[in-house]
């Protein structure tokens, strides 16, 4: 039996999700990462809780610098507000626009298909068992 590459299949599945979402998105004139943020964004905000661009930085696992050029271009674009807190002028509290709230309506659909898609064919408890071996694996990386 050839043995596994734990590594290579997290990368082809992820870059094919990616291009998957990407090519939808597009339309949009969205990328995945900006539309997987705005869905952050939105997801958060939904219970009036302050969005932060230390937030996107922490949960995407991603440099203060890569998050920055993401959030000028949906501001750029007019998805986004970035406000200023008047505890703290150094926080930028993010906002939705009425396009970028739009947006993530669409991009939420876009998701929800893209991953019944890849589930399809997967039984509950096999879910149940990958989802349990995926947070095991997780928490070895991280732990590394």
């Amino acid at each position: 039996m050839k043995p596994h590459e734990v590594g290579k299949e997290f990368h082809f599945i992820s870059n094919s999700i990616k291009r998957n979402i990407d090519a939808k998105v597009a339309e949009y004139g969205l990328t995945s990462v900006q539309s997987r943020v705005l869905h952050f964004i939105a997801q958060k905000g939904q219970n009036d809780a302050p969005v932060y661009q230390k937030d996107i930085e922490g949960i995407f696992d991603v440099r203060r610098s890569t998050v920055t050029s993401v959030l000028q271009l949906l501001e750029k674009n007019g998805y986004i507000n970035r406000e200023s807190v008047l505890s703290d002028a150094r926080l930028k509290q993010l906002k939705l626009t009425e396009k970028g709230r739009e947006a993530t309506t669409v991009v939420a659909k876009i998701i929800m298909e893209e991953e019944e898609h890849i589930l399809k064919d997967v039984t509950e408890e096999e879910r149940e068992a990958f989802f349990g071996t995926l947070k095991k694996i997780s928490e070895a990386v991280r732990e590394n």
